[in-house]
């Protein structure tokens, strides 16, 4: 290392501009759950978001389909997240932004989920900064006690009893100690994009509930069930097999599904752009972010020029960031793997449920649908969101302690919304007691939980309000 590799930034004075008992650092779907749990927990909270909005990637990654709410299994399909993550669906449904039934996805307008995550914060009394990055936890005798952050005026600190890791990426798990782990390989990214002026089917609802054709025993599900199963958008119709043929001759780029979404009849979101790469790699990301919007273009072509309906299409959008679906772990006191996902585990602990398939995407170029295994509604520990050894911490949404399968399932939105609302939670109760919260009692936490109308177990599925529609 030559010596103008380096720089040596001499020790100074960092103003701390808060001292709460829950620190949230990241403002997506876990982040949301996590700091309006803790709040209604009765604690103080601050929220620290590096971009301009919140949602994650239900509104800056354009992920509008919001997967996990429903179990896929027939004829018992059920709501099996509620909580903190229902609210955000209700109150979204309400004045038009989202759809609620029983079908795979619900499609939202993300402008409306973006205002409601707003007012929830508002009505929770959650104190929070836009446009801050958190770089570095403040560890103190192996236990984390707060974050530096990056902001317009500078670098800051915040002080927290409990600080709550909703990054995705394990940012602050990463940087407390060696608590995480990331695989060798990681699930390609996605640009997710709107076209508009797109002739749709006519007499179809593009908000009609679709339905996997699965069950009522969990199971494998191949490429071909996918494509025979009732589109998100049953308005649109796409010959996903002559496609796979473009892109074997070398006229495609790799792409997934495609698979269609949104409220609105004439204009469809689509989620195909598949790109390979490490969204923990500054430059690597950068990368995937440029070739995910080239190859948006490229994609949008072949649909404007071989898809009846899309002849007179245009791009109208892609997400302002691309959509992450696995980069670094938690190692947890726990690891959720993906027989517990399989067997339908229901742990003491389970402190969420998920129901989503072990949806684990391609990195070898395979282009369409790929094959899931869809399972009964399964319990998520309380211990997978606990640090194996750093205390004052935990892990919520994406980067919570499970193996590669287990991801696969636990990943999206709204069990990220469950697992948040239990971190929150936690860390609420843990930061007012002035305990660590490995030492938290669980019986506790469910019960705060339940007050809170969230899902723990199975069991309570029967009991749970009916799904509208």
């Amino acid at each position: 290392m030559t010596e103008s590799s380096t720089h040596f930034e001499p020790a100074r004075e960092i103003p701390v501009i808060a001292d709460v008992d829950v620190l949230v650092v990241g403002g997506g779907p876990a982040g949301i759950g996590a700091a309006v749990g803790a709040a209604r927990t009765g604690a103080s909270v601050f929220l620290v978001e590096e971009t301009g909005a919140f949602g994650g990637m239900w509104t800056q990654g354009l992920v509008i389909t919001l997967a996990g709410y429903n179990s896929w299994l027939r004829p018992d399909r059920v709501r099996v997240v509620d909580g903190v993550g229902g609210e955000w669906l209700r109150r979204a449904t309400e004045i038009g932004g989202a759809v609620d039934h029983d079908g795979w996805v619900l499609s939202t307008d993300p402008e409306k989920m973006k205002l409601v995550a707003d007012e929830m914060l508002h009505d929770a009394g959650v104190d929070f900064l836009l446009h801050v990055l958190a770089t570095y936890p403040i560890v103190v005798d192996g236990a984390v006690t707060g974050c530096i952050i990056e902001t317009r005026e500078g670098r800051q600190a915040i002080r927290a009893r409990v600080t709550v890791d909703a990054t995705g990426n394990g940012d602050i798990v990463a940087r407390a100690g060696d608590d995480w782990i990331k695989g060798e390989t990681l699930q390609p990214m996605t640009l997710p994009m709107y076209v508009s002026n797109v002739r749709t089917a006519s007499g179809i609802d593009a908000g009609e509930p679709a339905r996997i054709r699965t069950g009522p025993l969990p199971g494998p599900l191949d490429q071909y069930g996918m494509e025979d199963a009732e589109a998100a958008r049953q308005d649109v119709s796409i010959d996903r097999a002559t496609m796979r043929e473009a892109k074997a001759r070398g006229e495609l780029p790799v792409f997934g599904g495609p698979w269609f979404g949104g409220l609105e009849k004439d204009v469809v979101w689509v989620n195909t752009v598949r790109v390979i790469g490490d969204a923990t790699d500054n430059r690597d990301l950068t990368r995937a972010e440029v070739q995910g919007r080239r190859e948006a273009f490229q994609l949008h072509g072949y649909l404007r020029d071989n898809v009846a309906g899309f002849e007179e299409s245009r791009l109208q959008q892609t997400a302002p960031t691309i959509g992450i679906r696995e980069t670094r772990r938690l190692v947890g006191v726990t690891t959720l793997t993906g027989d517990d996902v399989r067997a339908a585990v229901r742990p003491d602990d389970s402190i969420a449920l998920g129901a989503w398939p072990i949806d684990v995407h391609p990195v070898d170029g395979f282009a369409g649908s790929h094959v899931m295994y869809v399972p009964e509604p399964f319990g998520i520990p309380y211990s997978a969101l606990v640090p194996a050894t750093t205390d004052g911490l935990l892990a919520a949404g994406r980067c919570i302690s499970a193996d590669r399968e287990a991801l696969g399932s636990v990943r999206v939105g709204a069990t990220c919304t469950a697992t948040g609302h239990a971190a929150g939670a936690a860390a609420a109760l843990a930061a007012r007691s002035g305990i660590r919260p490995r030492s938290l009692d669980v019986a506790a936490l469910q019960a705060v939980l339940r007050e809170q109308h969230a899902l723990l177990s199975a069991d309570e599925l029967e009991t749970s309000p009916s799904l509208p529609g």
